[in-house]
């Protein structure tokens, strides 16, 4: 048993070092004079507000191990406090099905600082990844928990959307994170049934889900990575990963996330999902250091005309001095803007990767370093990344200050391709 404690951890360690992880290490025995049974024992007795001990039950054996192994070893792993390490517990304990355990960390849930309305989000978070019937059954148990400490149910609503509004506000949530990767990836099925699928997602996951309040999307993508690495559906946390880092998870924190997970799901699937952590930072490092000569920039703050992720750089904002107005534009794999024009005209010029642009009417024309499209004023336009490469650009405004770009319609998979 010692000797596999050791294997298992040599591999862990290896994988971090190896991905640039750097997790926060256990506290030492030696130094704070804190053993691990003393750690677990003050974190064991903050969450469930009861003595530990470690040899009752009928097997204490088991307990001893797991308690330490938990709150003496991998809380105190990672950067991450002890309300969200609950949170994730929850989540995966819902996913699970792991009713009886659900109930006692929800207990620890509330008492680490939790909300009632934050735990029952996480719930309902869970619901587009295993649907109703398991997300109900966890809602039962919160809901018995919140009975037996006297808290009023049901609870304040959390609902920020109208019906007629729903793929809006979805959208405007996934598009940045995913781009448009499971419309293209649904389409081809019959009766154009891949296109309603992929409308369900963007109108119930995010439209319903991610707009309701208390939990910010930042929250949610890291709570869904804890999802998929329970679930144990690498391909989809692939995604995920990466849509936790573009809204603002860094990758330590989505490390210390899966190894919290770790000990409800087991060695296979976390150290699985560490490994995907891995290969999408190793992706990610192809856009975030891009060998382009300026900086990556923000996410683009016109996000909404533009299909996939894309960032801004603004070079020169134009103002009293400068009269013009220069920005540095990166876009992912597949992400381009929509039809649009310029009263004044624009002029691209290609830094790296390779792009596509495309005149109303014209054939699409594929862009490399060292390309310069003028644009002529008024002529209706898209340029974007291709399908398979990141792709920038600088973007200059021309005939300043007589220059205004009317957005239309995004550009279809049908046309990209």
């Amino acid at each position: 048993m010692i000797k596999m404690k050791k294997i298992v951890a040599s591999i862990l360690s290896l994988m971090l070092l190896q991905s640039g992880i750097v997790l926060a290490k256990p506290v030492k025995k030696e130094g704070n004079g804190m053993t691990r049974a003393d750690i677990c024992k003050k974190n064991y007795e903050t969450l469930f507000k009861s003595k530990w001990d470690p040899g009752v039950g009928n097997d204490p054996e088991m307990m001893e191990m797991l308690q330490k192994y938990i709150f003496g070893e991998v809380f105190v792993t990672g950067n991450l406090d002890m309300k969200t390490r609950e949170m994730i517990t929850v989540t995966s304990l819902s996913v699970q099905q792991a009713l009886p355990q659900l109930e006692g960390h929800l207990n620890g849930a509330l008492n680490a600082g939790a909300s009632p309305l934050e735990l029952r989000e996480a719930i309902y978070l869970c619901a587009p990844f295993i649907g109703f019937p398991k997300t109900l059954n966890a809602l039962g148990v919160l809901n018995k928990v919140l009975a037996s400490r006297n808290i009023p149910t049901p609870l304040a609503k959390a609902g920020t959307v109208n019906e007629n509004e729903r793929f809006v506000k979805g959208s405007e949530i996934q598009t940045p994170l995913y781009g448009d990767e499971i419309a293209r990836e649904m389409e081809g099925l019959p009766d154009n049934l891949g296109a309603d699928a992929a409308r369900f997602l963007t109108e119930f996951c995010f439209g319903d889900i991610y707009t309701r309040g208390v939990l910010d999307t930042k929250t949610r993508e890291l709570l869904a990575v804890c999802i998929l690495t329970t679930t144990g559906n690498m391909d989809v946390l692939k995604s995920h990963i990466s849509g936790a880092m573009k809204a603002g998870n860094s990758p330590e924190t989505i490390a210390s996330a899966i190894i919290q997970c770790m000990p409800y799901v087991g060695f296979p699937n976390a150290l699985e999902a560490l490994r995907t952590l891995k290969n999408v930072m190793g992706e990610d490092k192809v856009t975030v250091d891009f060998k382009q000569p300026f900086k990556l920039g923000e996410v683009n703050p016109y996000s909404k005309y533009f299909t996939g992720t894309t960032y801004l750089n603004m070079l020169c904002q134009k103002d009293d001095v400068w009269n013009s107005s220069i920005g540095n534009v990166t876009f992912e794999k597949g992400a381009r803007t929509n039809w649009h024009k310029h009263s004044g005209g624009q002029i691209l010029l290609v830094t790296a990767g390779e792009g596509r642009y495309q005149e109303k009417g014209k054939e699409i024309r594929i862009l490399k370093p060292g390309d310069v499209v003028k644009i002529p004023p008024n002529v209706e336009h898209w340029h974007g990344a291709a399908p398979d490469s990141t792709f920038a650009h600088i973007s200059i405004e021309t005939n300043i200050p007589n220059n205004a770009t009317t957005w239309l319609e995004p550009v279809s998979n049908k046309e990209y391709k």
